[in-house]
Order: C-alpha cells, then sequence, then structure tokens
C-alpha cells in the first residue's frame, strides 16, 4: 500500500469515527468515546513513557515535541502538558482537521498535515523529543526506514526518539477442539460488524472481511464432525430491498479456531451479489450446521444495503471498508538503522501493540 492508499483509507476512517481509529476497543462495545476519557489515555501514557525515558537515563529538555501519526492529538495534547510547544503530524487531512476542532492547548500544539514520505517541513535540530506508536506498523518498510531516519535528522543533539515497531511475524497456537453437540441457545449469541452499504456490479463477488464477537456464554468450537455435523460457520442470506427472502443460503466459512466468550475474529466470506439490478440487503448470521441460524436464538443479524448497478465493470465492487495492513521490520536492523542515523540506542522494550502475531519494541534512543 503506497501513501496515497494509506491516506485514503485513515481518511475513511477519520470520517466514521477518528477516536475509535486512533484507538480501539473490543466489537460489540459502544463505538462512541467519551472525549474526557479518550484525552486521559494519552496523558497516562505520556507520562509512563517520559518516567521509562529517564529510566533509561536520557533527560530531554522541555521546549518543542513531536508526535509522529498524531491521529486527533490523543498524544499530542498529552505532550503538550510537558513540553512549551507540541507539533503533531498525520497524513490524514480528515484526522488533522479533527484535532484541531478537538484541541484543548491553543497555540501550545500545532498540526500538520504531513502527504510525503520526509519530515522536509521541519529544520534539522528543531525538536528536543520525538514519539511514535501505533503509526510506523501500518506503512510498508521503505516508508518507516524514511521516517525513522527523519526523526534522528529532526530531533537536536541530546535530543530523545522514542518509536514502537513491530519486529517479525510469529505463530500462534489456537485451540482447534471438535464441536460434537449442539450449542445451547444461550451460547448462540454473537455481535457482527459489517459494511453499511456497498455498490456493486451484477454477480460481483463481495470480497467481505467481517468481525465477529462470540457474546454467548461458552466456547465455540472451530472444528465440526467428519460429516459436518455441528459445524459453527459465518453465512449469508440475500433479501430484496424491502425484506423478501431472495436467496437463503449463498456463502459460508468455517472459524478459523476456537472463539471463546467475549473474544472477537475477523472472518472471511465471499457472497456472491444478484445479478439483476436494483438495490438488495445482504444479511449476515452466524449458523450451527444441522442446529439452528443464531437469530433463531435471539441473536442479532448484520445487514448490509448493497446496490447492484451495471454501470459498473464485471467484478468491481464500491464501498469495501478500508483494510490497515501490518508491516515489521527485525529488531537488528532497526537498531542498526537508529546507528546508521546518528542515534545512541538506551532501551528496547518488549511491547503488544500490534496484538498476537507479531513481536513489537518500542525504542528509546539518543541523538
Amino acid at each position: 500500500m503506497n501513501l496515497t492508499e494509506l491516506q485514503r483509507s485513515w481518511n475513511e476512517l477519520a470520517a466514521k469515527d477518528a477516536m475509535w481509529a486512533v484507538l480501539t476497543g473490543p466489537l460489540g462495545t459502544a463505538r462512541a468515546w467519551d472525549a474526557d476519557h479518550f484525552f486521559r489515555t494519552g496523558v497516562a501514557e505520556i507520562e509512563s513513557v517520559l518516567d521509562r525515558v529517564r529510566v533509561a537515563g536520557a533527560v530531554p529538555r522541555f521546549q518543542r515535541a513531536l508526535d509522529f501519526g498524531c491521529g486527533v492529538g490523543r498524544l499530542t495534547q498529552a505532550l503538550g502538558g510537558h513540553f512549551e510547544q507540541a507539533d503533531g503530524v498525520d497524513i490524514s487531512s480528515a484526522m488533522i482537521a479533527r484535532a484541531r476542532t478537538l484541541n484543548r492547548l491553543g497555540d501550545r500544539c500545532e498540526y500538520h498535515l504531513n502527504e510525503a514520505d520526509h519530515l522536509a517541513g521541519f529544520t534539522d535540530g528543531l525538536f528536543d523529543f520525538v514519539y511514535s506508536v501505533i503509526t510506523l506498523q501500518h506503512m510498508e518498510p521503505r516508508y518507516s526506514r524514511r521516517y525513522i531516519e527523519e526523526f534522528f535528522r529532526v530531533v537536536r543533539p541530546g535530543g530523545v526518539v522514542v518509536f514502537q515497531l513491530p519486529g517479525e511475524p510469529v505463530s500462534v497456537a489456537r485451540p482447534l477442539t471438535r464441536s460434537s453437540t449442539p450449542l445451547p441457545r444461550r451460547a448462540a449469541r454473537a455481535a457482527i460488524e459489517a459494511p453499511a452499504a456497498l455498490r456493486c456490479a451484477p454477480g460481483a463477488v463481495l470480497p467481505l472481511r467481517i468481525m465477529v464477537r462470540n457474546e454467548g456464554t461458552c466456547t465455540w468450537p472451530a472444528r465440526a464432525e467428519d460429516d459436518g455435523r455441528y459445524s459453527i460457520r459465518l453465512g449469508n442470506h440475500w433479501r430484496r430491498r424491502f425484506g423478501w427472502m431472495l436467496r437463503f443460503d449463498d456463502a459460508r466459512t468455517e472459524l478459523p479456531h476456537d472463539l471463546a466468550p467475549g473474544e472477537s475474529m475477523e472472518i472471511g466470506i465471499q457472497p456472491v451479489a444478484p445479478s439483476r439490478p436494483g438495490t438488495y440487503i445482504l444479511e449476515l448470521d452466524m449458523v450451527q450446521e444441522l442446529v439452528r441460524w443464531f437469530a433463531r436464538a435471539g441473536s442479532r443479524r448484520a445487514r448490509t444495503r448493497v446496490h447492484v448497478d451495471p454501470a459498473l465493470k464485471p467484478g468491481e465492487v464500491e464501498g469495501l471498508p478500508p483494510r490497515i495492513e501490518m508491516h515489521g521490520i527485525p529488531r537488528q536492523d532497526v537498531e542498526a538503522l537508529i546507528v546508521a542515523s546518528g542515534g545512541v540506542v538506551l532501551a528496547v522494550d518488549d511491547n503488544d501493540a500490534p496484538g498476537p502475531g507479531w513481536t513489537s519494541y518500542r525504542y528509546i534512543a539518543r541523538r
């Protein structure tokens, strides 16, 4: 994904829910952050980071700080509570506009749109402290390497740079329990998150990635009996515009691994749109084969309004949710890059910012 595509994705996420895009929570919880709570998480994070920097043996001057990948300013404003000036930089114009609206520190915080693979808008040695977290991990290494070099250019001699970046993918053992009995009705509860609307060509395949959360009382086993009985899958129906059933069975996808109560997973499914132009309802639900659709046990289906438009090219689909990629650089390569950029590595801490499946580190360095 190039920077233009990355920018488009973050603008779309910001338009949907900027705070949630910056700091997500479990599927099924309210998607509206309380602003005070949201910004308090930034205050706590920056206080913890500055304490860790001191322990590592670095004490920056508290004149000017840079928050790279600032989003709506959660950490920029927190830095503004410690530094005389805090500058936030982001690739998304929608995020920057929202950050300026939410800014509570006036001229003490400034926000800058940066659409390039460098920080040429800032002169050498301008900052005392540079901070970046859950940002570099979403861009290809050709870009993150360049930005890391820029961090050490724009920080003054003796200044401190702290950034987080995944290292390498790691395999995660997931349970695959065999399902041999029907789920109790109280276990057949799911929260399913799907796009609100799509537009596609007639008969197009919709390559969806659907977030599903187990809202039930017990684990959903991933494996079925040899004859397919009791398999738990994500499936879909097609309804006409006003609700009449058009196609009851379409696509089905099995669970990649067991899903415990309260846990979420992303499941791929590829429904095939109707061939006749018009507006339809794509209905998504979980099903335990030969037992029941979860909706029959009181679970809520997810619905997507799909406009089938013959003006689109064959197979074309519009409105798919943006996908944010995950990338990393091996730790030894990052440490070598810090040194080559004029930095001294003070500490490297493990963290879990990317979630399961990746090693990840927070680098603390001084120029």
